[in-house]
């Protein structure tokens, strides 16, 4: 579920320019994208910042791209999970700012797609499958990790930036502070019960202290900063140890009856 946000900006690049993926499609394929969300009901599937249109097209030429870059790659492999993951989260994440019904937007989206089924499925891998509303909760854990795999290669750009005109004390301060306070929300979100997350998030943190650790780079600004390593926190450890230390306090008092005629047997 969470293993998209590895490569979050590597989709969060892809996101950024999607839009020149229209200039360079076939008019075939243009045509049949753009044919599939005219038929979208009105208002089913807009956002504060997007058309129900735009959100569709986003989406399809977001498949078609990564899918391309798949096969590209290594043919004939096909879109990946991952990416199948990228772009459910996408959606639910870009329908989330205007509280629309997600379920309703997805079935209409359904609807669009099948006149041009056999378009956008990918060596069997059907796009409708894949896409299914998040829980809320589950959603921002999937933006906190996100944002964290963002920051943390926004650091490491600048630990290996020569570029002398880039204010990089700034710019670590304010990109390791954000991955610090991430961190401990994201910790925070753990305690209700994710065991995925938490995974994701101590696979996270592996990473993320193997670079603080062990990788050499070119400039000081970001380690000399306070919050270049991440904090010693976390709670669900805490929590698990604490209940183990409760039990054996109960515990104890049971045990009695049974130890005192062993000592002086």
């Amino acid at each position: 579920m969470y293993n998209f946000c590895i490569n979050s900006p590597y989709y969060q690049m892809v996101v950024k320019n999607i839009s020149k993926e229209k200039d360079i499609q076939k008019e075939e394929d243009v045509q049949k994208i753009e044919a599939a969300c005219k038929s979208l009901s009105n208002d089913v599937c807009s956002s504060e910042n997007r058309t129900e249109k735009e959100i569709c097209e986003n989406i399809l030429y977001m498949y078609k791209f990564l899918d391309k870059v798949q096969r590209s790659r290594n043919p004939p492999s096909t879109i990946t999970n991952e990416d199948l993951e990228f772009l459910n989260y996408w959606l639910n994440a870009t329908l989330k700012s205007k509280n629309s019904d997600i379920s309703i937007c997805i079935r209409e989206f359904y609807k669009a797609i099948k006149t041009e089924e056999a378009y956008f499925i990918s060596n069997k891998i059907n796009l409708e499958k894949h896409l299914q509303v998040i829980d809320s909760r589950k959603l921002e854990n999937m933006e906190l990790l996100s944002e964290l795999y963002d920051t943390k290669q926004k650091i490491i750009d600048l630990m290996f930036n020569q570029d002398s005109t880039v204010d990089k004390k700034e710019l670590c301060k304010e990109y390791t502070k954000k991955c610090h306070d991430k961190y401990i929300q994201a910790m925070k979100n753990c305690l209700n019960s994710y065991d995925d997350f938490y995974k994701a998030l101590k696979l996270f943190e592996g990473g993320y202290n193997y670079l603080t650790d062990k990788v050499s780079n070119t400039s000081e600004y970001c380690k000399i900063n306070e919050h270049f390593r991440l904090p010693e926190y976390d709670p669900v450890l805490e929590t698990e140890q604490r209940r183990i230390m409760t039990f054996k306090i109960m515990s104890a008092p049971l045990m009695l009856p049974f130890i005192i005629p062993l000592i002086y047997k």
